[in-house]
């Protein structure tokens, strides 16, 4: 049996209408298909989720595995999954989203010959309304050498896009020596998965290859509006875990700290747009905000001063009953102006 280069685990719960599509697009050509294994971890599903896995496991022994745990959420599964792969690069992908064949082709082959602790590659979003592509890349002069964490700092506008759970892909062994448990129960726990592990790399590479599509548009995920203020809880418990690790940022290498920093404060500030703009309950959200400045003040006096200004912001557009219509239209070429200004 040929070794496997890249495992992909894809943690299930009640996915019938979409696992077809994604476990599909895995089927790539045979010259890449024996180094790739895919486990489809049944989250306690009800419905015919795990009939779909093991239907593919059975037609495709060398590439599909099936495992059915009880239901304890997305970080659950992931933690269950990499406990069970083989391949020596992993990477995540959400049952009701897909990888682009070619970009997985290509990126296979890049991992073949690639040892840095983790590897990030491009992807795309798929608007399911607009029937869209929307690309999100790196920019970089050099993809053939690795980086470390205080170089990608440097050039943070060029490659954040892409240093997110849809473009992260960590070497096995890395992440297990880790020992590292993702919270389980909760929404936005991808936030603490492309966050802490990836913070104590020292090698970190980067493809050109597009890899991951990401579906946008449905109402039921959990970044639609109505599910952020109603699992803005599930948040808060991400950013307390995220804030705990603080005591152990001494012991990361050079740039670690920085990446930790920015990817912590990114999502306080995504919590207070959920509570101030997202929030129709104008009382409820500004009262959400407060109690998350008191907890940092009493915590993190660093973090709640990396995110004032963004906080004040926020403050301001609530205040001026900016809708979240209003916010999505009007604020990305504010941001630019604001990042050419160097305020945001």
């Amino acid at each position: 049996m040929e070794e496997k280069i890249l495992s992909l685990i894809i943690p299930s719960y009640n996915a019938e209408r979409f696992l077809r599509r994604g476990l599909d697009s895995f089927l790539i050509s045979e010259e890449f298909r024996k180094y790739l294994e895919v486990w489809v971890i049944s989250d306690g599903a009800t419905d015919r989720t795990d009939e779909i896995a093991k239907s593919y496991a059975v037609q495709y022994p060398d590439i599909f595995h099936f495992f059915r745990k009880e239901n304890g959420g997305h970080g659950s599964a992931i933690n269950a999954g990499v406990k069970l792969v083989s391949g020596k690069y992993f990477k995540v992908i959400d049952a009701d989203d897909w990888v682009d064949g070619r970009g997985l082709e290509a990126f296979i082959g890049h991992l073949a010959d690639c040892d840095s602790d983790a590897v990030i590659s491009n992807y795309q979003e798929y608007d399911i309304s607009r029937k869209r592509y929307t690309p999100r890349r790196t920019e970089l002069s050099d993809y053939r050498r690795t980086y470390q964490l205080a170089e990608i700092m440097e050039q943070w506008d060029r490659v954040h896009a892409c240093m997110t759970f849809w473009g992260i892909t960590y070497r096995t062994d890395f992440y297990l020596k880790q020992d590292y448990q993702l919270l389980e129960g909760v929404f936005y726990e991808d936030q603490e998965y492309a966050t802490i592990p990836l913070s104590r790399a020292r090698r970190i590479s980067f493809s050109e290859a597009s890899v991951y599509v990401y579906r946008l548009g449905d109402i039921n995920q959990s970044v639609s509006g109505a599910n952020q203020v109603r699992r803005i809880g599930h948040l808060a418990r991400v950013i307390r875990a995220l804030q705990a690790f603080e005591s152990q940022t001494d012991q990361l290498p050079v740039g670690g700290f920085d990446y930790w920093k920015k990817k912590t404060s990114m999502v306080i500030v995504s919590f207070y747009q959920i509570a101030l703009l997202v929030n129709s309950n104008r009382t409820q959200g500004e009262r959400q905000a407060d109690q998350m400045n008191r907890w940092l003040e009493k915590t993190s006096p660093m973090l709640l001063a990396a995110v004032w200004k963004k906080y004040r912001i926020f403050m301001l557009f609530h205040r001026i009953h900016m809708s979240e219509t209003a916010y999505k239209f009007l604020i990305p070429p504010v941001l630019r102006i604001l990042r050419r200004m160097k305020v945001w």
